[in-house]
This record gives structure tokens, sequence and C-alpha cells, in this order.
């Protein structure tokens, strides 16, 4: 059975609460972008052993918000990244120091981090080996005291899951390693839109997880939005939910420095399950005013009855509408992953045709969603397990 982490970042408390008084989680992906290692302290001692700790080294070079807190990130460790001053010993200290990390704060599992690559770069397994994989293989074994299972962190592009000899020398590459018991992927989509429709990247996407599955290997996979749904399917093991839209799709942005140009807050939105989309809340009004029960839609809970109070005031920093989502997307969740194997597929499909339903009616009760708010990704994710299952 799948379970669901939280992807922690900022406002990392909101998704602590939502475990600890809700349930909406089996465990976290912990990161240090946004949490001190006093707060990484502060997570309970059994909360922390069933989380992973991802070192975020996605951009070894960009020691932003509270990673220059922590003496493993690249950046800090050397005193200013560059990929020439990048040697063994360099790659080796840094191993040490983060794996003495892990190891102090008792994690799940330990995470051998990776960096960032645009494209397919053809030497793309020769870097990872060079600056990650081997000096952090060394020191597990020369730590003698790590009795933890060891995931090999993935960050994948679209490019890379789309081709099929790449992802086929990734899995060699991967499997080659007897050290390893699982991986943690991160997929990253160019120019994706709120929920994705690229067929191919999705059949390729589970046809990655499905084959790292097969090999015997655990697979976790973080930065996840609703297309969690999907990943069941091939036998996730870890799925994520997060609170804003950058633990829920991956971007450099929070590790880049930051663009001084003024920008607008994120639209506040609401998760509808019955719909399996993130609805602009300025359509749950509509939505009330054409359906006999709103409750078959919406997730009726006590986050749901302080957004619908006359005086509420919809912000995206407002903390209910995630913790609404939590509640509403962990039991979804969990009534799909408690199908079997042979079963689950049906029943995601079973799901995404009464969303397609859902939206049909309120298209003919006269609501016209705007495309970020609509149902297109419906189509996209039948057509897409369809053709996975049937293997094409």
């Amino acid at each position: 059975m799948a379970r669901l982490y939280h992807q922690l970042g900022h406002r990392f408390q909101w998704s602590l609460s939502s475990i600890q008084t809700d349930a909406t989680g089996d465990g976290t992906i912990v990161g240090p972008r946004y949490m001190a290692p006093q707060k990484v302290r502060a997570i309970p001692a059994a909360l922390r052993q069933s989380s992973l700790f991802d070192p975020q080294f996605f951009l070894p070079n960009s020691a932003r918000g509270k990673l220059p807190e922590y003496s493993f990130f690249p950046e800090v460790l050397s005193g200013g990244f560059t990929t020439e001053e990048w040697g063994p010993e360099m790659a080796r200290s840094c191993a040490d120091r983060c794996l003495s990390f892990q190891n102090a704060y008792e994690f799940e599992a330990v995470v051998i981090p990776t960096r960032f690559y645009e494209g397919m770069p053809s030497n793309f397994i020769s870097k990872q080996e060079a600056q990650f994989v081997v000096p952090f293989l060394q020191s597990i074994e020369a730590s003698g005291t790590n009795d933890r299972p060891v995931f090999l962190q993935l960050i994948l592009t679209d490019q890379m899951l789309k081709d099929e000899s790449y992802r086929s020398e990734l899995l060699n590459w991967v499997t080659s390693y007897p050290e390893l018991h699982g991986v943690y992927l991160v997929y990253y989509v160019h120019n994706r839109q709120k929920q994705i429709t690229d067929i191919q990247f999705l059949i390729g996407l589970l046809s990655f997880v499905g084959a790292i599955k097969s090999s015997g290997l655990s697979i976790a996979i973080g930065y996840a939005n609703t297309e969690s749904v999907l990943l069941l399917c091939a036998g996730a093991d870890i799925l994520t939910v997060g609170t804003y839209e950058n633990l829920r799709m991956f971007n450099l942005k929070s590790f880049e420095e930051p663009d001084e140009s003024p920008r607008r807050g994120p639209t506040p939105r609401i998760y509808v399950p019955r719909l399996m989309q993130w609805i602009d809340h300025q359509y749950i009004g509509a939505i009330g005013a054409v359906v006999e029960d709103l409750g078959e839609y919406l997730e009726d809970n006590e986050h749901s009855v302080r957004m619908f109070e006359p005086t509420y005031n919809w912000h995206f920093t407002k903390p209910e509408p995630y913790k609404h989502y939590f509640v509403s997307f962990a039991r979804q969740f969990r009534r799909l992953n408690s199908h079997g194997a042979d079963a689950i597929v049906d029943a995601v499909l079973e799901e995404c045709r009464r969303a397609t339903q859902g939206f049909e009616e309120l298209n003919e009760a006269g609501l016209v969603f705007s495309p970020e708010s609509g149902g297109g990704h419906l189509a996209s994710w039948m057509t897409t397990l369809n053709l996975w299952r049937g293997g094409r």
C-alpha cells in the first residue's frame, strides 16, 4: 500500500499540524531550504523516523533561505561552488557531513542527493556518480553504523522520461548498485500547466516507476500534484502532498537568486475531489447555486466550514484552503489506494469518468471554467492509463 507524505517547505507548520490533528499523512519529506536545523530537530522523533530528508542540492552554487545553516551544502562547504573545484576530496567531505546529519536525526532512510540538469545530457550518469553517488556510498560503507535503507534521488526532466532508451539506460544504472534500496524521484515538466496533460510524458513516467518497482527497489515520488492518483497505478510506495504549488510542481525558482521585479500573489484555489481539480475559489458560489448538494463536490470538514463563513477573507496565505485540501485528498487517496493491484487502474479510471461527468453537468448548468480550473486534464489521464495498461 502506498503511503502519503507531506512535502515540507514554506508554511511547513500547516503540514505538521494537519498530520497531527487530522491524520492526513504517514510521514514527511523534509527540506532545508525553508527549515533551519533547529526546526528539523523540533519535529517529533517518531515522525522523523517515518520521514525522508531531501538535501536539496538542486543548484549547489545557490544557498538560499536556510541552506547556509547547513555545513554540508556544497556552496557553504566549498565557500563558492564550481564544478571544476568539486573534486573527490570535497565530494567525500560533503557526503560525510550530510550522512552524519541524516544519521543524527534518525530519518527513515538515507537519501543520496542529486543536482538538476536540463534536457538529456549524455554525461548525466557519470556526473551524478562522481559528484554524489560514489562519495556517498563510500561514506556509508566507512561509517559502519548505517543500518537504514539507502535511496538515490533523481531529478528527471520530461525529455528524459519521454525517451525510452534514456529511461532504459537510467534504469540499468540505478539497478546496478546493490547498496540501493530505493529511488526518490522528482520530475520536472517544462512549461507545465496546473495539471499535467502530456500523454507521452505520463506514460513514460508510469513506465519508469513500474520498472523501478519490478526491479525490487522501492520508489518515493516528491513534489507531486493530483497526478499522484495515476502513480498509484504504477505501484509507487510514497507519494506527496504540499501546501503551495512549488511543493506540488517542482521548479527551480525557489532555489535561484530572487528576481527583483514585482510579482502578484497566486489566485486562491480550493481542491474539489469530485472534479479532481484545484478550482478558483470564485467558482464555488456558482457551483453551490446550480447543484442540489454542494457536499457532493466539496469535502465537508471543519476547514470548509471556516472558509464559507460570510466574513472569511480569501487569500493564498490563509491556511484553511490547504488544510482542507490535505483532508480531502488524503481521503480520496486512501479510498483509491484500498484497491488491489488488479483493480486500481479501473478504480482511477472510474474516478476520472466521474469527475468528467461532474464538469459536464456544471457546463450544462451554465458554468464555463477557465483552463486552469477546468477538466481538460481528465481525458489525457484516462488515455494515459488505457495506453499504459495496454503496453503501448
